[in-house]
């Protein structure tokens, strides 16, 4: 017999605290997936029951709900903070008070941040478990927050029009997640404690998870394909399929944090994906590992089975750019590297829209008249004689009135989708 393992019938003896702590998230991943691997060959080679590896994997997933520490442990830590969260449908921020006390050593680390436990204090009420992360490199820095926080709204989006299409059995969530700044002006970021057994399922260098789930994996894919391949939504961690610090590369690699790494990013997941069923339910483009050679880009066929629920076309949520957008301004740095990555331009291309704009605008009230759009053209120095300029200006023209208001307006968000090709 192994040593280490004991030869059981039924039920567990006891399991130990090591072995039960290393089922959560506070060992790294590696660890977690040697020890489980090691329960499984006990398992195989009849040291363990079905019966006694279900018992651990139960009192491991207990321990991990355990992990957060008592409410006398933040006996003395309250203070009150300033909370900022943003409003995704007006593309603003908001901003409020509230109590928190959060523990002053860290429980976990990554790359980038550290995590401490947070309890949120509301008047009436149980005190709410949260996890308040603080940046490892320039830990004040609001825009990094602020990035992180517009990041996972932008997930939250894609993940409505995900759910929208395969119905509530393979439906994602993401959390919210919001800053906070507290009186001495330290920043956080924070998001809800999640219970139970932390998975990261893929990251954003092409790692795919060996359990290999179906739906986080399609939802990545998904990303790709319902953006237009402008973004992909990466790194998917979380319990169960609510998710949490996700990662977004953009086509050009610009905007969304250092994790996003652009194409590189994209094609890394795209050369180690295996396209499962939900992908083929969804039509997605075929994906298979690179290296096995297999044709990669045709659309799955519909089978005409809809086994997860009929979802209609009136339920189904489109991509529209503009939603990702931010509150773009017609002036120099009106617009962040977030817009910038999708809208596939870069600042300078940006600021030359931006003299164009406001020598039409010459009373920089954000919008045009129906009819300044026509000065377009002598401002682009274009003659009839340059007949295919000419009809590229008129199909602009064109579909930039469908963009005028029933005031005959037309604001600057719209005249640079269209006049970036991204209407």
């Amino acid at each position: 017999m192994k040593k280490g393992f004991t030869k059981l019938t039924g039920g567990v003896k006891k399991v130990s605290e090591a072995t039960v702590v290393a089922v959560g998230k506070v060992v790294p991943d590696r660890l977690r997936d040697d020890w489980e691997s090691r329960m499984e060959d006990a398992h195989k080679k009849g040291f363990l029951t079905e019966q006694a590896l279900e018992e651990i994997r139960k009192e491991g997933e207990k321990k991990v709900e355990d992990l957060f520490p008592p409410a006398k442990e933040f006996e003395g830590l309250d203070e009150e903070v300033t909370k900022r969260w943003y409003d995704w449908d007006n593309k603003s921020w908001e901003t409020g008070k509230c109590t928190v006390a959060i523990a002053k050593e860290q429980f976990a680390e990554g790359g980038m941040r550290v995590a401490h436990f947070m309890l949120v204090k509301n008047p009436g009420k149980e005190p709410e478990r949260w996890v308040a992360k603080r940046q490892k490199e320039d830990p004040d820095d609001e825009t990094v927050y602020d990035a992180d926080v517009i990041m996972q709204a932008a997930c939250q989006a894609i993940a409505k029009a995900f759910n929208a299409r395969v119905g509530p059995a393979d439906s994602v969530e993401f959390v919210d997640c919001h800053t906070i700044k507290t009186a001495s002006g330290t920043w956080w970021a924070c998001e809800p404690y999640l219970q139970g057994k932390y998975i990261k399922y893929n990251n954003n260098y092409g790692y795919v998870d060996k359990r290999a789930r179906n739906t986080p994996q399609a939802f990545t894919h998904f990303s790709y394909e319902f953006t237009n391949k402008k973004m992909m939504v990466v790194d998917i961690q979380g319990v169960d399929d609510k998710y949490t610090d996700p990662q977004i590369h953009t086509a050009d690699g610009q905007g969304f944090g250092m994790g996003n790494i652009g194409k590189k990013g994209m094609e890394r997941f795209l050369k180690t994906h295996w396209c499962n069923s939900l992908c083929m339910y969804l039509g997605l483009e075929f994906c298979t590992p690179k290296i096995l050679g297999v044709k990669r880009h045709h659309k799955h066929k519909d089978s005409g089975t809809h086994h997860r629920g009929s979802v209609s076309a009136s339920d189904q949520v489109e991509f529209k750019l503009s939603d990702y957008l931010g509150d773009l301004e017609p002036k120099k740095g009106g617009a962040t590297a977030d817009d910038l990555a999708l809208l596939g331009i870069d600042e300078k291309q940006f600021n030359a829209i931006v003299v164009i704009f406001r020598e039409l605008d010459k009373d920089g009230s954000g919008y045009l008249d129906k009819e300044e759009l026509y000065q377009i053209f002598q401002k682009a120095k274009v003659s009839e004689n340059k007949t295919t300029e000419a009809e590229a200006f008129l199909q602009f023209i064109s579909r930039m009135e469908t963009k005028v208001n029933e005031n005959g307006k037309v604001y600057f968000k719209d005249f640079l989708l269209c006049w970036t090709g991204n209407d």
